[in-house]
């Protein structure tokens, strides 16, 4: 099985999942999936703010060479419970799959938490010591959001969603 078809069969379990939790589960996993969208949307303004989008576009994102296995069940989670669309990845190339002609196919409260947490030397570079350590106190705050669902919901939510999937 390619990856493609790794990837269409894990979106449909998981959906199907999704799609069968309780109400309230549903309900706790859009208030959590909110604030983790919301302190993902904060730390990429972090990281906006002082021009990481300029340095990304430049060196042609060699962060996101490796990123096939970074996308999550949760991630998958938070998008079904946003009713957001999901991209279709691209496989088959030497780089990450979720890189489209423009950059992220997604925005960036969707993205896995590896893609929004990392920041290359050139980018914290820039960064004054007050602003390294609210980025960093905020990924902390990100990482118990993910706890949090993760106890939730079991443990599994954290795994790649690729991961498992293929022979």
């Amino acid at each position: 099985m390619n990856d493609q078809n790794v990837w269409h069969a894990a979106v449909a379990a998981i959906t199907g999942q999704y799609h069968r939790l309780p109400q309230p589960v549903r309900a706790m996993l859009r208030e959590k999936g909110g604030a983790i969208c919301s302190a993902k949307e904060e730390l990429h303004r972090l990281a906006h703010e002082m021009g990481s989008s300029v340095i990304c576009a430049s060196c042609g994102g060699e962060c996101c060479l490796r990123g096939k296995y970074h996308f999550t069940v949760a991630d998958l989670l938070i998008y079904r419970s946003t009713n957001a669309e999901l991209f279709e990845p691209r496989f088959g190339r030497d780089f990450c799959p979720y890189l489209g002609d423009a950059g992220c196919l997604m925005q960036p409260s969707l993205r896995p938490f590896n893609c929004i947490t990392f920041n290359c030397e050139r980018v914290e570079g820039l960064w004054e010591p007050e602003r390294i350590e609210e980025f960093y106190r905020r990924e902390r705050e990100l990482r118990r959001l993910y706890n949090e669902l993760e106890v939730a919901l079991g443990s599994q939510v954290r795994q790649g969603l690729l991961m498992g999937q293929s022979d």
